[in-house]
């Protein structure tokens, strides 16, 4: 087994196992440094290993001007200058040796490439270990390809090889490289052509780096068009994607797609984007594209982590998402016994399992690469997070990185929760004020939703009534009015800032933030009165429109609404729309889990006009529902609206999807509520969203 070497002080070389490296990396990544069984955990083997590897670590060390103190914890000391230069070499070093999954990694890249059954004696070979712990790699790379529908095949005499469709093959290329390719490495491959990474230069064997220049500058040109806010990743992860699709086009692979998907992604608003970026790519390469490769790009646009994609259609925004996501909240609320019914957070998860739910639903790989770290930081939150997620999404499975990426949103919602708050405190000092201040200022570093704080001594204390405030703190025992004193020493001990942080987060869990989701729009940009007008005119319309008709059945009824909504001028092709109505049911459910009712919506050019319509239904319907399965419906509601809206007409639309999905009580009108009731609650609602609208200022130049 090769090992790497170092260059440490005086030149010398330093021999380094796989193991020591990222036991290293782990000490430097710590510095308050970390136990025997901690690092035994990290380097996945025993503490027996760890205690063996000890000297050799200590011998590193030395040789890079740092040394390891060994006690409960251990800890890598030394100036930081050095600790950042081993940090760097231990980034950059030519790998030889690499760990478990680096090495199964590389296999898998090594197999998938192969057009031929592969041999063990030539992978063990290949990546310098013996043909034993192949074997154990194969295994753990068995089971990595069953996520992707691909089964390895190993026979005695016949060799190593994997068995799935072209498809499959690419998505499990694609995922290899994605999780590999950090930023850094991407940006050395493409500008430098010197990659430091060991692991992710052999990964990119089975692509020619010239062509992954040319693709990521076609991409870039298109990029900077239509979605020049895409994430850093996801934009990695279209590279990645359309290099290997050029490459396997090139070598006469040929990628399928069912006609029925094939059909419903030509509908995406993201299609004339990705035909663009096809053609732009055909002609980089003199090639040609066929239609399967262009739909497999429509889901990359759509799955792509896009701050605001222009034209992205209202309902995908809202509508498909509104039932789980509610009873996700629900249950993350009843698990932490605390209220997180604020709209940020509403909004933030809508906009980021929009594109993270169908990344997940077709296969594609989701990379996070802060997981780790928010397992071990928000280990609690991490495990109530994937409970109720697995409940709110079943049967859909929604793997740890994605699972990372929701705990971070609800990690930020509880610190904003925190922040949100004014709470008050009564200090009390036996010793006087001096010793109270110094208390205080503890208290503040420590707390700082406790904006404001009253120092009192003992003997002024019948100047002050506790129950005036929300703290009530002191040094000594002290009780008045009934009021037990939280008692803690002036200079406020670990134990004792537990003490005070359970009764906030206990004042915290009394109180109901009742604030229903609305639409925020950018504080900073001043509202014409042109632009009021605009938006007045437009919830006008759309109040106008606002009936409830009763019909026959559901289909018919759509249609025969449709023909009428021609005649009035709403729209000008009742075909059309009636298609793309029906279109959408077949996309993604379009029945409001629990609610009796779906949501039928499009935008077209061919609609003039917003449209608000319920149709009730003679006899209940079965429609696929937003969430997995069927739905029982008694109201169908057309929500229709022009393709050109600006992005407050947009912004519009979502507030109005999302009452759908409010209290019982709204959702009860809905069902079963008269037209008029149903008008004046949108007209107060709409009110409220005017009013917020104007006040976020009015610019009359």
């Amino acid at each position: 087994m090769l090992s790497i070497y170092l260059i440490g002080k005086g030149g010398m070389s330093v021999h380094m196992t796989a193991r020591e490296r990222v036991l290293l990396q782990a000490l430097l990544a710590n510095e308050q440094g970390l136990t025997l069984q901690e690092l035994a955990d990290v380097a996945s083997v025993s503490v027996r290993t760890i205690q063996r590897d000890l000297p050799s670590l200590a011998k590193v060390a030395a040789n890079h001007q740092l040394s390891l103190h060994r006690g409960h914890f251990l800890v890598l000391e030394g100036a930081s200058t050095y600790k950042l230069a081993l940090k760097e070499k231990l980034q950059t070093i030519n790998a030889g040796d690499f760990t478990s999954d680096e090495r199964v990694g590389l296999l898998l890249a090594l197999l998938l490439d192969a057009n031929e059954p592969v041999k063990l004696f030539a992978l063990a070979k290949e990546l310098n270990v013996t043909p034993a712990t192949v074997g154990s790699d194969l295994t753990k790379a068995a089971e990595w390809l069953e996520q992707f529908g691909i089964k390895l095949i190993r026979k005695r005499g016949y060799g190593i090889a994997v068995k799935g469709t072209e498809t499959n093959i690419r998505q499990a290329m694609s995922a290899i490289l994605s999780e590999n390719l950090t930023e850094e490495a991407f940006y050395e491959a493409v500008y430098s052509g010197q990659m430091q990474n060991e692991v992710a230069s052999r990964l990119l064997h089975f692509v020619d780096l010239e062509t992954i220049r040319l693709v990521q500058s076609t991409i870039q040109r298109v990029k900077e068009k239509h979605f020049d806010d895409m994430a850093d990743q996801s934009f990695i992860a279209l590279v990645v994607h359309a290099t290997l699709a050029i490459e396997r086009i090139k070598q006469g692979e040929q990628i399928r797609m069912d006609a029925g998907q094939l059909e419903a992604l030509h509908k995406e608003d993201s299609l004339p984007v990705a035909q663009e970026l096809a053609e732009a790519l055909a002609q980089t390469f003199q090639i040609t594209i066929p239609e399967a490769e262009i739909g497999y790009l429509v889901m990359h646009l759509r799955g792509a982590r896009i701050g605001h994609i222009q034209g992205e259609p209202f309902e995908q925004s809202n509508a498909e998402l509104a039932g789980r996501l509610k009873q996700f909240i629900a249950g993350m609320e009843q698990d932490l016994s605390v209220s997180l019914a604020e709209p940020s957070l509403f909004q933030g998860l809508l906009a980021h399992l929009k594109p993270a739910l169908y990344r997940v639903r077709q296969g594609m790989k989701i990379h996070n690469p802060l997981l780790e770290k928010v397992k071990a930081d928000y280990a609690a939150l991490f495990a109530v997070t994937a409970k109720q997620a697995s409940e709110a999404f079943a049967p859909l499975k929604l793997p740890e990185e994605e699972i990372g990426f929701l705990t971070l949103h609800f990690g930020a919602a509880l610190e904003r929760r925190k922040r949100s708050v004014s709470l008050s405190a009564l200090v009390v000092c036996s010793s006087g004020i001096g010793s109270a201040k110094m208390l205080a200022s503890r208290i503040r570093q420590e707390f700082p939703e406790i904006s404001s704080i009253t120092n009192a001594s003992l003997f002024d204390l019948d100047k002050y009534d506790p129950a005036n405030f929300d703290l009530f703190i002191s040094t000594v025992k002290v009780e008045t009015n009934n009021r037990q004193a939280l008692r803690v020493s002036p200079m406020l001990t670990a134990d004792e800032a537990s003490l005070i942080k359970a009764n906030i987060d206990e004042l915290l869990n009394e109180q109901t933030i009742t604030a229903a989701p609305t639409i925020r729009t950018n504080v900073e940009e001043k509202r014409s009165f042109a632009d009021i007008k605009r938006m007045a005119s437009f919830i006008d319309s759309f109040l106008q429109s606002v009936r409830l008709v009763a019909v026959d059945g559901l289909l018919a009824g759509i249609r025969v609404y449709c023909d009428i909504l021609e005649e009035e001028g709403a729209l000008s092709e009742a075909k059309q729309v009636y298609d793309a109505l029906l279109a959408r049911e077949r996309l993604g459910g379009i029945g409001i889990p629990g609610t009796g009712l779906a949501l039928f919506h499009t935008r077209l050019n061919e609609i003039k006009r917003p449209v608000f319509v319920f149709l009730d239904l003679k006899t209940e319907a079965q429609v696929a529902s937003m969430a997995d399965g069927n739905e029982r419906i008694k109201r169908a509601i057309l929500m229709l609206a022009p393709e050109a809206l600006a992005e407050q007409e947009l912004a519009f639309m979502s507030f109005v999807s999302i009452l759908l999905i409010g209290s019982d009580d709204e959702t009860a009108l809905f069902y079963q509520g008269r037209e008029r009731e149903i008008t004046q609650f949108l007209e107060q609602k709409c009110r409220e969203f005017m009013i917020s609208y104007i006040n976020e200022g009015v610019d009359q130049s």
